[in-house]
C-alpha cells in the first residue's frame, strides 16, 4: 500500500480506520457534522484504487456538488497522483451526462444534447407548452413556475409522461391539464435534443433499465461504488443507483447522515436510509466523534435533535473530540434578545467588527429576506463581506456573451441563441445602430441556415476588434480550433475591460466570473486529460457547474441562508432570526409534524458550523408583526 496511504489512515480513529479499510458488502457510515466523513470517503477510495494496479480497476463517487467532488479528487490525487484516470468522481449529474454521451443513442438522446441548467431555459420551453396545449382552466395559480414545480416533482419520482396521473393528482380537470403539459415538456425538450438537471437522472435510469448491457457495462468498469450524502438522494437518484448495482453486485459505500436531511423539497426523505436499511442490509458504522464543534455546542445540538421521532432507532448521540478546547467554554454560546430585526442585524454587525472577525466568520439566516438585511447592516458599516446565491447563469455581459455564442456554435439553428448573441454583441460594443437580426436570418435562410455564420457575416466589416473578428471566423465558424477561439475572446474582453473604467461593478462581476470560467477550464484539463475536448462536451460539463465564485480565502463575513451553509464551517457563526415563523417557518408549521422535523434539522446544520463560537439571536417584533422565540432555543436548553 502506498506510504502517504498508510500515513493518511493511521491517523484515524478506530471507527474511522474500519470503515475505510472495509472489505466487500454494502456499508452504511453514518455520519454526523464534523465526524471527518470527506476523509473516511476520501480514504477509502484511494484505498481501493491502490490495492489493484489493474486498469479496467476503477471506483465511482458520487457527490451533491461540483465543489465536494473537486476536493476529494484533489485529496485523492495528492496521495495516488498516478491513478485519476482510474476514478469517477463527480455529481450524479455529471455521472449521468457522461453514461448519455456514450450510450444515450440507445434511446434517441443524441451525444451533442444541451443541458438547461438556468430556470430561464426552463420557462421559456414552458411557455411555449403553455401557448400549444390550449389549458382549459380559470386556475390562475397553476401557471409558470407552479406547473414548473409539479413537473420537476414528476420527474423526481420517475413519473413517465404517459401515465395517467391518477395516483398523483386527484382532481379531474387539474390532472388532465398537467399531463398535456408535463407530456408537451418532455417533448420539446426531445425535440431541441435538450436535457435538463431531472430529466438527466430520468433518462439514464431509463437506459439502464430498457437496455440492461448498458448498465452491466458499468458495473464491470465499476465494481465499486460510493456515495456522498446519501440522505440528500430523491427517488430518482436512488433508483439510479439500484438500477447501476443490479441484484448481484452489493459493493456500495455510502456515508450519510438523517440528522441532516434539509433538502425535502428537491425530493429527499428522512425515509431513505432506512430504505437502504432494508433493501441491501447493510453493515452500519457510525462515527459519534466530532472534531469541528466545543462540547457546548455539540451538546445543544443533541438535545435539539433529540426532539425529532423520525431518527434511526439506534443511533447514539454525538461527542465532542476536539483536541484543544475552547479557553472559556461559558463564552462559546451567546443569545441575544432585540425589539425588532434593525436592532437585532445592527448589533451583529456591532460585534462582528469590534472583535475584529472578518475571517473565518459566517452570517446565517432561514431566509433570503433576513440574510439581506443582515448584509445590508455589514455593508453600511464597512465591513467586508459576501452573500453567496447560486446562478447557474454568466451575468457578466462579455462571459454570457461567450457562452451564448458557444451554444450557438453548437447548436446553429437556435433562434433564440442568435437573439441573445445579438442583444449582449450590440450591449458590449455600445452600438448605436442596432445589428438587423431579421436580415440575419433572412441571409441564413437563403443560404445554409447557418446563424453563427449569419452572424459572422453581419459584423465582419464593420470595423470591430480584427482579432476577434478573424477568430471568430476560423477557429469558431469553420469548426477549427474553438479552445483556440475562447482566448481570443478573452483577450478582446480585458480591452474591452480596461475601457469601463467608469462601471466599478461590472469590472468586478467580470473578474470573478472569469476566475470561475478559468477554475473551469482547469477542472476540465484534469478530468479528460490529453483526450480530445469536443465543443458539445465542453458545454454539458459548463452548464453543470454553479456560476458563482466560491470564497476560499476567508478574509471576508460569509451571509448564507442554512442550505447554503450546509457542508461548510466557521470559526464564528451568527445564527439570526431564531423565532416562530422563521425557524421554524410559518409554511412548516402549517404543513404539520414532519415538516417541523425539517426545520429542527435546518437548525442542527445550522448551529453544527461552528468551530468556536456560536450566537442565536432574535427579536420580538419582524416587520411589524410580533414574534415569540423559536420553540428551538428552548429544546437546545438556552431559553
Amino acid at each position: 500500500m502506498n506510504n502517504n496511504l498508510l500515513a493518511e489512515i493511521e491517523g484515524l480513529t478506530l471507527l474511522q480506520k474500519k470503515a475505510v479499510e472495509w472489505n466487500e458488502g454494502p456499508l452504511a457510515v453514518i455520519a454526523g457534522p464534523g465526524s471527518g466523513k470527506t476523509t473516511v470517503l476520501t480514504l477509502r477510495i484511494a484505498k481501493l484504487l491502490s490495492e489493484s494496479s489493474n486498469e479496467s480497476y476503477r471506483v465511482l463517487g458520487l457527490t451533491f456538488t461540483n465543489k465536494a467532488a473537486d476536493e476529494m479528487r484533489n485529496r485523492v490525487h495528492r496521495i495516488l497522483p498516478d491513478e485519476k484516470n482510474r476514478l469517477f468522481l463527480g455529481t450524479f449529474h455529471g455521472f449521468c451526462a457522461s453514461v448519455l454521451r456514450n450510450h444515450g443513442s440507445y434511446i434517441d438522446v443524441s451525444p451533442n444534447f444541451t443541458i438547461y441548467s438556468d430556470s430561464s431555459d426552463l420557462k421559456e420551453i414552458l411557455k411555449e407548452v403553455l401557448l400549444e396545449a390550449e389549458v382549459e382552466s380559470n386556475r390562475s395559480m397553476y401557471t409558470g413556475n407552479n406547473y414548473l414545480s409539479v413537473i420537476q416533482y414528476l420527474l423526481r419520482n420517475l413519473i413517465d409522461p404517459n401515465e395517467t396521473l391518477e395516483d398523483v393528482v386527484t382532481d379531474h380537470e387539474l390532472r388532465n391539464n398537467i399531463a398535456k403539459i408535463y407530456k408537451g415538456y418532455w417533448q420539446k425538450l426531445e425535440e431541441s435534443n435538450a436535457l435538463d438537471f431531472d430529466t438527466l437522472i430520468f433518462k439514464t435510469f431509463l437506459l439502464f433499465n430498457k437496455f440492461p448491457f448498458v448498465a452491466k457495462h458499468y458495473r464491470t468498469i465499476f465494481p465499486y461504488v460510493c456515495v456522498d450524502e446519501f440522505q440528500d438522494t430523491n427517488y430518482a437518484q436512488y433508483s439510479l443507483i439500484k438500477s447501476l448495482l443490479g441484484d448481484k453486485n452489493k459493493n456500495i459505500f455510502i456515508v450519510a447522515d438523517d440528522d441532516q436531511v434539509i433538502y425535502q423539497w428537491n425530493g429527499a426523505s428522512n425515509k431513505r436510509l432506512n430504505e437502504f436499511r432494508n433493501e441491501f442490509n447493510p453493515d452500519i458504522i457510525q462515527l459519534t466523534d466530532n472534531f469541528r464543534c466545543p462540547k457546548s455546542i455539540v451538546s445543544l445540538a443533541n438535545n435539539l435533535i433529540s426532539h425529532n421521532k423520525g431518527r434511526l432507532l439506534d443511533k447514539k448521540p454525538s461527542r465532542s473530540a476536539k483536541e484543544k478546547e475552547i479557553e472559556c467554554e461559558s463564552n462559546v454560546v451567546r443569545v441575544r434578545e432585540f425589539f425588532s430585526l434593525s436592532e437585532e442585524v445592527e448589533w451583529i454587525a456591532t460585534d462582528i467588527k469590534s472583535k475584529a472577525r472578518f475571517s473565518s466568520t459566517a452570517v446565517i439566516a432561514r431566509s433570503n429576506k433576513l440574510l439581506n438585511k443582515a448584509f445590508e447592516q455589514l455593508k453600511t458599516q464597512e465591513i467586508k463581506c459576501s452573500i453567496i446565491k447560486r446562478k447557474n447563469q454568466f451575468e457578466s455581459p462579455q462571459i454570457y456573451f461567450l457562452h451564448t455564442l458557444l451554444r450557438l456554435a453548437n447548436k446553429r439553428n437556435d433562434e433564440k441563441f442568435l437573439g441573445e448573441v445579438i442583444s449582449t454583441f450590440e450591449y458590449i460594443n455600445r452600438l448605436s445602430e442596432n445589428l438587423d437580426k431579421e436580415a440575419i436570418i433572412a441571409w441564413c435562410e437563403s443560404n445554409d441556415g447557418d446563424y453563427l455564420k449569419g452572424f459572422y457575416n453581419a459584423i465582419k466589416d464593420k470595423g470591430y476588434d480584427e482579432k476577434f473578428i478573424n477568430a471568430l471566423q476560423l477557429e469558431l465558424v469553420e469548426n477549427k480550433d474553438f479552445f483556440g477561439f475562447v482566448k481570443s475572446a478573452f483577450e478582446w474582453f480585458e480591452t474591452i475591460s480596461k475601457m469601463e473604467e467608469d462601471n466599478e461593478e461590472l469590472k468586478e462581476l467580470y473578474s470573478e466570473e472569469k476566475e470561475t470560467w478559468d477554475k473551469f477550464i482547469g477542472n476540465l484539463h484534469y478530468k479528460y486529460g490529453t483526450e480530445v475536448v469536443l465543443l458539445s462536451t465542453f458545454l454539458q460539463e459548463l452548464d453543470m457547474i454553479s456560476k458563482h465564485r466560491d470564497l476560499e480565502d476567508g478574509t471576508c463575513v460569509e451571509c448564507l441562508t442554512i442550505h447554503s451553509a450546509k457542508g461548510k464551517e466557521f470559526n464564528h457563526v451568527y445564527l439570526l432570526g431564531v423565532v416562530e415563523d422563521e425557524l421554524p417557518s410559518f409554511m412548516s408549521k402549517k404543513q404539520g409534524e414532519e415538516s417541523i422535523e425539517e426545520e429542527r434539522r435546518n437548525c442542527f446544520v445550522a448551529i453544527t458550523r461552528s468551530i468556536e463560537t456560536l450566537t442565536l439571536t432574535y427579536s420580538n417584533m419582524y416587520n411589524g408583526w410580533q414574534k415569540s422565540p423559536s420553540r428551538f432555543l428552548k429544546e437546545m436548553g438556552v431559553l
